[in-house]
């Protein structure tokens, strides 16, 4: 029954940050070619394939986070930003082309949405191993400490 409870919080833990960062990766992605005078399409599959790219970043970390609390964790964290690195600088070049001539608000709507393309890049494997300590009711690891220090005093 663990391996069930385990399996199923890394399982909603990476469904759950890969989808909602993937989705908002893919609306930023279009602001980004918005802003540099391009036409945004949207279609469901492409938004598909980069949630499902966002959930398999992210699989490793949850997974980690549902078998330890320890700094090591945040590696499979790290190695699933890294991996998001890849499509995120594909797109990125592929959406932003030329640049000669944009006006100045098209240059800030370019930095803005760049910035929050990538920052999902990194937010979602730490969404993800946040996602599986509430649902396996961990506590944070301040008040893990926090009360440890309190235990040894008291």
């Amino acid at each position: 029954m663990r391996a069930i409870k385990v399996l199923t919080s890394a399982v909603a833990g990476a469904v759950g940050a890969g989808v909602v960062l993937g989705a908002l990766s893919r609306g930023f992605m279009r602001l980004l070619t918005l802003a540099t005078g391009g036409e945004p399409g949207f279609s469901w599959s492409g938004t598909f394939f980069i949630a499902l790219i966002y959930v398999v970043a992210v699989a490793p970390a949850a997974l980690a986070a549902t078998f330890t609390m320890r700094w090591w964790r945040w590696l499979a964290a790290a190695a699933g930003a890294l991996f998001l690195m890849l499509p995120a600088i594909g797109v990125f070049s592929e959406e932003v082309g030329d640049v000669n001539g944009l006006s100045t608000m098209a240059w800030v709507g370019l930095v803005a949405a760049s910035v929050a393309v990538f920052a999902t890049v990194f937010v979602a494997p730490a969404a993800a191993i946040w996602l599986v300590d509430r649902l396996k009711g961990a506590a944070p690891v301040a008040d893990s400490a926090r009360r440890s220090a309190l235990a040894e005093v008291g």
